[in-house]
């Protein structure tokens, strides 16, 4: 039986116009990202290209056996092995954050085979949620919501994390903020307009949706579409 991954590396990055994307994508596909495949803990990694012309462009994550994986030896020591590729590079980037999650719930249409996984379209949705509203958020996301969502038509998977710890290793573009934004879910999809289906919008306008999403202090919404699963 498969060990459901405890932690989440979540890391936005933009590249242009400072670096272009080929160059970009160069580095990350055939260096940056299999590198971090070789830290024990790291169990996968995914990229990610917006799908929604918002910034930032690119998103990668990497499923971690516990959050405490980047506190590791190994993964500290990325920096200490990385190429010169790399540190010529990374410099140049508008964006790099970087984000780690613990896992909260995971949950997965039923029998669905084990290629469907990732799915092509990956919606992202951060939570700003205040202190006293955290148990009835929660309540509302795992009694109703994920419930609601799953039955858009072309959906695969939900998974809800709680942030740990953030960081920008670089901002001289404009990176979005951490600090409060405490919740995150990811969806993913087999197909792309699940936005517009009747199913998803229903699921926005129920009365807890409603009563909940108004508690709120913000509420972000980024649609991705699958770049590279490694």
């Amino acid at each position: 039986m498969t060990t459901t991954p405890q932690g989440l590396l979540f890391v936005f990055s933009q590249c242009e116009p400072d670096v272009p994307t080929s160059e970009f994508n160069d580095w990350y596909d055939d260096e940056h990202a299999p590198v971090r495949l070789t830290v024990p803990g790291i169990t996968s990694a995914t990229r990610y290209k917006a799908a929604d012309n918002e910034k930032p462009d690119w998103l990668a994550i990497y499923d971690l056996a516990t959050p405490k994986t980047t506190e590791s030896p190994e993964f500290l020591g990325l920096r200490d092995i990385a190429s010169e590729r790399e540190k010529a590079l990374i410099p140049r980037l508008p964006v790099l954050q970087r984000r780690t999650y613990s896992l909260i719930t995971q949950s997965v249409r039923p029998n669905l085979p084990p290629n469907a996984l990732p799915g092509k379209y990956l919606l992202v949705v951060l939570f700003s949620v205040s202190e006293d509203r955290e148990v009835d958020f929660n309540k509302w996301y795992d009694e109703e919501h994920t419930r609601d969502i799953s039955k858009t038509p072309g959906w695969l998977r939900a998974r809800r994390y709680k942030l740990i710890d953030g960081a920008n290793r670089v901002e001289r573009g404009l990176a979005p903020p951490i600090e409060g934004w405490n919740y995150l879910t990811m969806h993913d999809f087999e197909r792309g307009d699940y936005r517009k289906l009747p199913e998803f919008i229903a699921a926005l306008e129920t009365p807890w949706s409603k009563k909940t999403l108004e508690t709120l202090k913000g509420v972000v919404l980024r649609e991705f579409e699958l770049h590279k699963n490694f």
